[in-house]
C-alpha cells in the first residue's frame, strides 16, 4: 500500500504519535513516537522512539515487531492509524535532526491548545533513540465520527 500524498504530509507533521505494540503473550502497551517520515514511494514509514523512556514499547518491536501507529492531530482530532510489521534500525543525524524539528512543532501544536510546555517535555523525550522501519499492511480512519475505523480504499 502507498500514502496518498496528503496523508503522507499529514503524518509527518504536527501530529501526535502513539505506538500500540505487544509482546510475545499478547499483552498490549503503547509508547509516544517522536518524529515520522515516510520514505519514498510512500509504502514504508519511520517512526522514531526513545527506547529510554518507551521500553516496553522497544521490546515488543524486537520480539514481535507488530505495531500500530496511531496519528493526531490536536487542533481538530483528525487521525489515521497504520498497521505494519517493524524492524528496528540505529538513528542517523538526519534522524536526530528529524526529531528535534517534530519535538518544536508539536510543542508548538499542544501549547496552542493549552498544553503547558513542562508537560510536553515528560512526554516527547528525545533519548535513546530508536527507529522504528515498517511497511504498511493497512490504514484506517480513526478521525471521531461516521468515518472512524474505515481502512482507506474502502467504500461504506
Amino acid at each position: 500500500m502507498h500514502l496518498d500524498p496528503d496523508i503522507a504530509d499529514f503524518i509527518q507533521g504536527e501530529v501526535m504519535i502513539i505506538l500500540g505494540t505487544c509482546s510475545r503473550g499478547k499483552l498490549p502497551d503503547i509508547g509516544r513516537g517522536v518524529g515520522c517520515r515516510v520514505l519514498a514511494p510512500g509504502n514504508t514509514v519511520e517512526v522514531l522512539v526513545s527506547a529510554w523512556q518507551w521500553p516496553e514499547t522497544v521490546a515488543n518491536l524486537r520480539d514481535t515487531g507488530e505495531v500500530a501507529v496511531t496519528f493526531v492531530r490536536v487542533a481538530d482530532y483528525r487521525a489515521y492509524q497504520i498497521k505494519g510489521r517493524a524492524t528496528l534500525r540505529d538513528c542517523t543525524p538526519q534522524h536526530y535532526s528529524l526529531c528535534n524539528r517534530y519535538i518544536a512543532a508539536a510543542t508548538a501544536a499542544l501549547v496552542d491548545q493549552g498544553v503547558p510546555t513542562a508537560m510536553t517535555e515528560m512526554w516527547l523525550m528525545p533519548r535513546d533513540l530508536v527507529v522504528a522501519h515498517f511497511g504498511i499492511r493497512s490504514l484506517s480512519i480513526k478521525t471521531p465520527g461516521a468515518d472512524a475505523g474505515t481502512l482507506v480504499g474502502e467504500r461504506r
